[in-house]
C-alpha cells in the first residue's frame, strides 16, 4: 500500500492542470484529513450519497467532485449542521477516512477546458481551434441535434428552446451552469444554437424566447447538469490515472435525477 497522502495527489493534480489559482475558487478540501493515506481515487460530477457508498466499498478514499458535496457553492453548511442528511453523509465521509476535494475551477481553467474536451470527445464532436466550446456541425436541425444529444447522453429530460425545424450549423456550448450575461453574450455571438447545463428561467432562457419572439434564429438546449459535465469528469478520471500510478483512479457516475411521466 502506498503512503501517499492526499494533499500529496491534490496538489500533483493542480499542478498538471497547468492553470493558476483564481483570486475567489470553490476548489477546496470540503471533508476529511488531507494528510491521510489514499488507497484510491474516485472522480464524480457529483459527490452524492450513492456515489460515496460506492466509493467506500471499492475503497476509493480520496473523492474528486466537479460540485460540491453540501448542497451549495461553497459548501455553506449554515443551518446544516443537525440535518439528519448532512450528520449521515459526513459519518459516511469519517467512517470511510475519505478526503473530498472540488475540482471545479482549475479543471475549467486548464488548456483545453477539461469539461469540454471530455464532452467533445462523448459526443464525437471536434470543437474549433481557438475555442474548445464551439463546434461546426454537419447542417442539420434543432430537432436532430436534440435527438442526438438525448440519445448519446442518454438524456430523457432534456429541454429545448426554438423553432424544432431551425437550421443548426454552429453550436456554441456552455456544459454546467450558464450565468445571465455569459448566456445573453453567447446566444448574440454567432452560432445558431447554444447548449448548457442549466440556466435560470427568467434570465438566459426568457432572452432565448424572446429572441424568438422579435424574429431572431436561435435555439437553447438544456442538457440537465449531471448531463452536461459527467463525461467530463469521466475524462478527467482518465487523465489523472495517466499520471497518478500510486493508486487506482476510477469514475462514479451518478444517476439522471430527473424522470418524465
Amino acid at each position: 500500500m502506498t503512503d501517499i497522502t492526499a494533499l500529496q495527489l491534490i496538489k500533483r493534480i493542480l499542478d498538471k492542470t497547468g492553470a493558476a489559482n483564481r483570486a475567489q475558487t470553490i476548489d477546496r478540501i470540503s471533508a476529511g484529513d488531507p494528510t491521510r493515506a489514499v488507497t484510491g481515487i474516485a472522480v464524480m460530477a457529483m459527490a452524492t450519497l450513492g456515489g460515496l457508498k460506492a466509493a467506500a466499498a471499492a475503497n476509493r478514499n480520496l473523492v474528486l467532485t466537479y460540485d460540491p458535496a453540501f448542497w451549495s457553492t461553497n459548501d455553506d453548511l449554515d443551518h446544516l449542521e443537525n440535518d439528519p442528511l448532512f450528520v449521515e453523509k459526513r459519518d459516511l465521509i469519517r467512517a470511510n477516512n475519505m478526503v473530498l476535494f472540488n475540482l471545479h475551477d482549475h479543471w475549467r481553467d486548464r488548456m483545453p477546458d477539461g469539461i469540454a474536451a471530455g464532452m467533445a470527445q462523448m459526443l464525437g464532436w471536434q470543437a474549433d481551434a481557438t475555442n474548445a466550446n464551439q463546434f461546426r456541425r454537419p447542417s442539420t436541425t434543432l430537432l436532430t441535434l436534440a435527438q442526438e444529444l438525448g440519445t448519446k447522453l442518454d438524456d430523457k429530460t432534456l429541454r429545448v428552446v426554438g423553432d424544432p425545424k431551425l437550421p443548426i450549423g454552429t453550436v456554441a456550448a456552455s456544459f454546467g451552469n450558464t450565468a445571465q450575461m455569459p448566456g445573453i453574450a453567447l446566444l448574440n455571438g454567432p452560432a445558431d444554437v447554444v447548449i448548457c447545463g442549466y440556466a435560470h428561467e427568467w434570465e438566459t432562457v426568457e432572452y432565448a424566447q424572446d429572441m424568438i419572439a422579435a424574429g431572431l434564429k436561435k435555439g437553447l438546449i438544456l442538457l440537465g447538469e449531471n448531463a452536461s459535465v459527467s463525461a467530463g469528469m469521466k475524462y478527467c478520471a482518465d487523465w489523472v490515472g495517466s499520471f497518478v500510478t500510486e493508486v487506482p483512479v476510477q469514475f462514479f457516475p451518478a444517476p439522471e435525477p430527473y424522470w418524465t411521466p
